[in-house]
């Protein structure tokens, strides 16, 4: 269902339907949702034992073994130079627990060379040897981003389900209601 049916709305060289707008709004939010439960519960735990075992410095600071923490992939990738966690988090030893990069196969060397510049990917911290502590000037920011653990994953699954039932509800109602609209202004225009 094109937007270009109605007479007294302009929605000229439009593509886009009612439908895939809405159900793209509730793809966004749900995604959204998961994420923010993603950061909050399993990326922030790192923060938490941090500023539990008030790791603060150089000299204080543990590997995520220590913290009673697992290496997981995705704590790996979010410790990384320049992402969000690295704001608040340093490693003190990063010179020493850098890997190289694993060499890739030759067309993926080509696209990152056409994407980044550089054939080579960038080296990795190894998340067993890391020793990460907070940063004195980043402690508050942490304890007021991270200290606590956010929602809950079912109210993720709840809300998908209230927001899947109202993504529907629109889908049939929203294009009934302009059609309804756009009779009342024809019908206002003709009086």
């Amino acid at each position: 269902m094109l937007l270009d049916i109605y007479n007294n709305f302009s929605f000229e060289n439009s593509t886009m339907s009612l439908a895939v707008i809405i159900w793209g709004l509730y793809a966004g939010m749900l995604i959204g949702g998961i994420l923010s439960v993603y950061n909050r519960r399993y990326l922030g735990g790192v923060v938490r034992a941090l500023l539990r075992d008030e790791c603060l410095s150089p000299q204080h600071a543990k590997t995520l073994k220590e913290l009673g923490l697992s290496s997981k992939w995705g704590l790996g990738r979010a410790l990384q130079d320049g992402k969000v966690l690295r704001r608040c988090v340093a490693v003190a030893n990063a010179d020493a627990c850098r890997v190289p990069a694993a060499p890739r196969k030759k067309w993926i060397s080509s696209l990152r060379r056409f994407f980044t510049g550089s054939p080579e990917g960038k080296p990795k911290l190894d998340m067993d040897e890391a020793r990460l502590y907070v940063l004195e000037e980043k402690k508050y920011h942490a304890q007021v981003r991270y200290a606590k653990k956010g929602t809950s994953p079912i109210f993720i699954v709840v809300g998908g389900i209230v927001f899947f039932v109202i993504a529907i509800l629109a889908t049939i109602f929203i294009p009934e209601l302009l059609t309804m609209t756009d009779n009342m202004i024809s019908a206002w225009k003709d009086l």
